[in-house]
């Protein structure tokens, strides 16, 4: 009898842990999973060369597809296209700007990311003052304006090229005796006539002459552009992929070069539009490369700007 208690408290114990189902099954109490987001990967354009260099801790990570580009052209369509393919555009401060404010892009200004790069290589300190010929690119575009700005009062004769290449090979075939060039160009082309017995140096710094005009070294060449209601929508992605670039360009020094150069190999210097690692560690400072958030340098982008006929850029600016 006591047995028989015993079993049948066991069943009342056993009924009372389940619950039974109008098919007469068991069903077993179960809990939602937790919904987690899936990260966003950002799609970023960007142009080869220095500017390409902010890229690369992003690129490490995996936390943005980066597409490099040479020239502006595919940047320009990417601006327009009604059908946004890029999170982010980087590009020239001044064609971003300008067609943000004639309405033809729905892309704003987030930040610069890069302040100057453009020197002037010759062989002699004095060869402004002296005849010769000087070879220049970017006529109409960044390069020659801030060259225009800052050197209206010179004696040699100058010729506008295609691209940095041509006026590098200029100053090198010996047709030019001074050159417009942007590093890490610049440093390349010291090597490559050092090289061949020639001489030459660094005898104008553009991002110094300048800060004449804006009252600060340097002056606001390429900028980061975002759509703004993705922004708002992933500010917490967005923001990080800026910490991040912010953080790996500021903390670049002689300790952390080596590692610089590394990364620089990994994603090779053909994709990021560079001669070689070395010659980057070697030109990292005068390459200006640092993030600022754009609202923060609006009257350096107006003074800028207004090479380029372009009044105020305050209305395009993500505040």
């Amino acid at each position: 009898m006591k047995k028989l208690l015993m079993i049948l408290c066991s069943a009342f114990l056993i009924a009372g842990c389940t619950t039974s189902n109008p098919s007469g099954t068991v069903a077993t109490p179960t809990t939602s999973p937790e919904v987690k987001s899936e990260p966003v990967v950002l799609n970023v354009l960007a142009p080869r060369g220095a500017t390409a260099l902010a890229m690369i801790p992003v690129i490490k990570n995996e936390t943005a597809k980066v597409t490099f580009v040479d020239g502006t052209d595919v940047i320009q369509a990417a601006f327009v296209n009604p059908n946004p393919e890029y999170s982010i555009i980087v590009a020239p401060t001044n064609l971003g700007a300008k067609l943000a404010l004639g309405d033809k892009t729905k892309y704003k200004m987030l930040g610069v990311i890069t302040w100057g790069n453009l020197y002037l290589v010759g062989n002699d300190d004095n060869a402004l003052q002296q005849e010769g010929n000087l070879a220049a690119f970017g006529e109409g575009a960044v390069p020659g304006l801030v060259f225009e700005a800052t050197n209206k009062d010179i004696v040699p004769s100058v010729t506008y090229y295609n691209g940095v290449a041509d006026a590098q090979a200029a100053l090198i075939s010996g047709n030019a005796n001074v050159a417009l060039l942007a590093e890490p160009a610049a440093t390349a082309t010291i090597g490559k006539m050092k090289e061949q017995g020639k001489e030459v140096k660094i005898i104008g710094d553009l991002q110094k002459e300048f800060a004449t005009i804006s009252g600060s070294e340097g002056y606001p060449q390429a900028a980061i552009y975002v759509l703004e209601d993705k922004y708002n929508e992933n500010k917490e992605f967005y923001d990080s992929f800026i910490t991040t670039i912010a953080d790996y360009t500021a903390n670049i020094n002689d300790s952390t070069m080596d590692s610089l150069k590394s990364d620089i190999e990994a994603i090779t210097p053909e994709e990021l539009g560079v001669p070689n690692a070395e010659i980057v560690a070697k030109t990292w400072s005068r390459m200006n490369i640092r993030y600022v958030p754009a609202k923060d340098v609006i009257d350096q982008l107006n003074t800028f700007l207004a090479l380029f006929d372009i009044q105020s850029v305050d209305s395009v600016i993500i505040k």
